[in-house]
Protein backbone atom coordinates (compact mmCIF):
# COMPACT_ATOMS: atom_id res chain seq x y z
CA UNK A 1 0.00 0.00 0.00
CA UNK A 2 1.28 3.36 -1.04
CA UNK A 3 1.39 5.44 1.76
CA UNK A 4 0.02 9.01 0.52
CA UNK A 5 1.38 11.67 3.56
CA UNK A 6 3.23 14.49 2.55
CA UNK A 7 7.25 13.43 3.11
CA UNK A 8 7.39 17.27 3.95
CA UNK A 9 6.62 16.72 7.44
CA UNK A 10 7.15 20.31 8.69
CA UNK A 11 4.44 20.98 6.55
CA UNK A 12 2.00 19.87 9.04
CA UNK A 13 4.02 20.95 12.19
CA UNK A 14 3.14 24.72 11.03
CA UNK A 15 -0.06 26.14 12.54
CA UNK A 16 0.21 29.26 10.39
CA UNK A 17 0.25 30.17 7.11
CA UNK A 18 3.24 30.89 4.58
CA UNK A 19 2.91 34.39 2.78
CA UNK A 20 3.26 34.00 -1.16
CA UNK A 21 6.58 36.71 -1.26
CA UNK A 22 8.88 34.14 0.85
CA UNK A 23 10.76 31.74 -1.00
CA UNK A 24 12.72 30.18 2.00
CA UNK A 25 11.39 29.08 5.49
CA UNK A 26 13.33 27.86 8.31
CA UNK A 27 12.89 27.43 12.24
CA UNK A 28 14.96 28.72 14.71
CA UNK A 29 16.34 26.36 17.92
CA UNK A 30 13.24 28.80 20.28
CA UNK A 31 10.72 27.69 17.75
CA UNK A 32 10.13 30.83 15.83
CA UNK A 33 9.90 30.10 12.53
CA UNK A 34 10.90 32.78 9.71
CA UNK A 35 10.64 33.10 6.51
CA UNK A 36 13.42 34.62 3.90
CA UNK A 37 13.20 35.96 0.18
CA UNK A 38 16.50 34.38 -0.42
CA UNK A 39 18.04 31.17 1.01
CA UNK A 40 19.22 32.27 4.38
CA UNK A 41 22.38 31.14 5.72
CA UNK A 42 22.52 28.90 9.22
CA UNK A 43 24.26 30.40 12.48
CA UNK A 44 24.74 28.96 15.73
CA UNK A 45 20.95 29.17 16.82
CA UNK A 46 18.97 29.55 13.44
CA UNK A 47 19.33 31.20 10.39
CA UNK A 48 19.83 34.84 8.82
CA UNK A 49 18.78 36.62 5.87
CA UNK A 50 22.16 37.00 4.17
CA UNK A 51 22.19 40.57 4.02
CA UNK A 52 20.41 40.73 0.14
CA UNK A 53 17.11 40.13 1.13
CA UNK A 54 14.14 40.12 3.43
CA UNK A 55 12.70 38.36 5.93
CA UNK A 56 9.80 38.28 8.34
CA UNK A 57 8.63 36.03 11.36
CA UNK A 58 5.08 34.10 10.04
CA UNK A 59 4.85 32.19 13.34
CA UNK A 60 5.89 29.76 15.95
CA UNK A 61 5.61 25.59 16.97
CA UNK A 62 7.54 23.53 18.78
CA UNK A 63 10.64 23.16 18.16
CA UNK A 64 11.71 20.26 16.05
CA UNK A 65 15.14 20.16 14.63
CA UNK A 66 16.08 23.55 13.61
CA UNK A 67 19.57 22.74 12.04
CA UNK A 68 17.74 20.70 9.61
CA UNK A 69 14.43 22.87 8.95
CA UNK A 70 15.55 24.93 6.02
CA UNK A 71 12.87 24.55 3.32
CA UNK A 72 12.29 25.98 -0.38
CA UNK A 73 8.80 27.52 -0.36
CA UNK A 74 6.53 28.91 -3.81
CA UNK A 75 3.16 30.20 -3.11
CA UNK A 76 2.92 30.02 0.51
CA UNK A 77 3.66 25.31 -0.08
CA UNK A 78 6.89 24.03 0.94
CA UNK A 79 8.08 22.29 -2.12
CA UNK A 80 11.45 20.80 -1.17
CA UNK A 81 12.96 20.23 2.29
CA UNK A 82 17.05 20.83 2.24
Amino acid sequence: MKDNKSKHSYKEALPFNIPDELNWIAQDESGVWWGYTVEPLRNDRGWYENEVGDYARPGMSKPLNWADSLCRVMNGKIVLPL
